[in-house]
């Protein structure tokens, strides 16, 4: 190789200091995590971010001044075309399954790979999780006693908060990609009627789970589901999918979960809703429009909160892939592809990168920025 590509990464969390030496993940990946420093050390010129969380315009003073060929990143580093535009970056890299912090240009000539595939068993672990503690009123319960109202004069009642248990409701999933499918997986032992909504009939998929239903209209999810479980990516299609007609079909006390993306909901619609007594849903959310959630927004929720406390509430901060190994692996697959990236001489050697679907469709037509880093070598 005759010419050394410069990788920038937005964050110091992808290093070896950080997430190769955190004791939540395995001494097994942690290893694999190193070996891969050590490869890239010996092909790249590489620079970290000095930090976990760059702002927009921190990450255009980067790029300006190291110059880079590949960009690595993360979902909370926002990525703005006017950077990528006028430079000479031929591939970004995030440790993600999603994309949407990243900014395409007008071209789209620069190659995306993200990591799906990962995530899927840990985001439906915590989905599940997230439905047993809202149904059983888990975070309410545990307040009553940590807030010392279980006084003696409060004893064990028969009726007295009174919950419902999973298996005499109806589940409705939004999206049946790979997170969806697994939360049928584990709920599907349980007897659990599970109503699915998709851009497609998944007809293999309910011959091995045959008591499944597909929904063609959404609104059927809505009306019929005692709880609306939300698994699809944040595009255009989907960017404020749930909206003021679809939420005013959620039956009174039926649970709304979000661990997807936070503009998938018009969260401001929903608190309105709520406020105004127009429905009455409980929530579990892990994703907001705006992250961190904004205090305007908590404000708005503790309100709700205080003025009908029988609405249950479990939010979360985007924690729903945060299992120690998971995070490895994602780590793992982004380091692979960088190298893989580098490594390249044509487009036959970027078959097992993990480049985002649309750009995949599109691989052998377009005139991609990669070609002038294979000229180079």
């Amino acid at each position: 190789m005759t010419y050394k590509p410069k990788v920038l990464f937005t964050s110091n969390v992808f290093s070896i200091k950080e997430i190769g030496s955190n004791e939540q993940i395995s001494e097994k990946y942690r290893k694999i995590i190193e070996n891969l420093w050590q490869e890239l050390d010996n092909i790249a010129e590489f620079k970290y971010f000095n930090g976990r969380f760059p702002l927009e315009e921190e990450v255009e003073k980067e790029i300006e001044l190291f110059d880079p060929d590949i960009l690595g990143c993360h979902l909370s580093h926002p990525i703005s075309s006017k950077a990528l535009k006028n430079s000479k970056i031929f591939a970004i890299s995030t440790s993600t399954a999603g994309y949407n912090h990243i900014q395409r240009i007008e071209k789209d000539d620069i190659l995306i790979t993200h990591t799906p595939g990962v995530l899927y068993e840990t985001v439906a672990d915590y989905t599940i999780a997230l439905i047993m503690a809202n149904l059983r009123d888990i975070v309410d319960l545990h307040n009553y006693i940590w807030d010392e109202q279980w006084t003696p004069e409060d004893k064990w009642d028969l009726d007295k908060s009174l919950c419902s248990v999973i298996s005499d409701k109806t589940l409705g999933i939004i999206g049946l990609g790979e997170i969806g499918k697994e939360i049928v997986r584990r709920l599907y032992p349980w007897g659990v009627r599970i109503l699915y909504n998709d851009n497609n009939q998944m007809e293999q998929f309910e011959k091995d789970y045959p008591l499944i239903k597909f929904k063609e209209n959404i609104e059927d999810i809505f009306r019929e589901s005692d709880i609306v479980s939300l698994h699809v990516p944040l595009n255009k299609h989907t960017e404020n999918l749930v909206n003021r007609d679809l939420l005013k079909l959620m039956k009174k006390g039926s649970l709304l979960i979000n661990t997807a993306r936070g503009g998938i909901l018009e969260l401001e619609t929903l608190l309105d809703m709520l406020k105004n007594k127009e429905i009455q849903i409980n929530i579990a959310f892990d994703v907001f429009p705006k992250e961190p959630i904004d205090f305007n927004t908590l404000r708005k929720l503790k309100n709700i909160k205080h003025e009908q406390p029988n609405i249950r509430m479990i939010l979360m901060p985007h924690n729903a892939s945060a299992d120690g190994n998971t995070r490895a692996k994602m780590n793992i697959i982004f380091l692979k592809d960088i190298i893989k990236i580098i490594k390249s001489s044509s487009m036959e050697d970027l078959g097992e990168i993990h480049i985002i679907p649309e750009q995949k469709k599109l691989i052998t037509k377009k005139n991609w920025r990669i070609f002038n880093y294979w000229e180079k070598k």
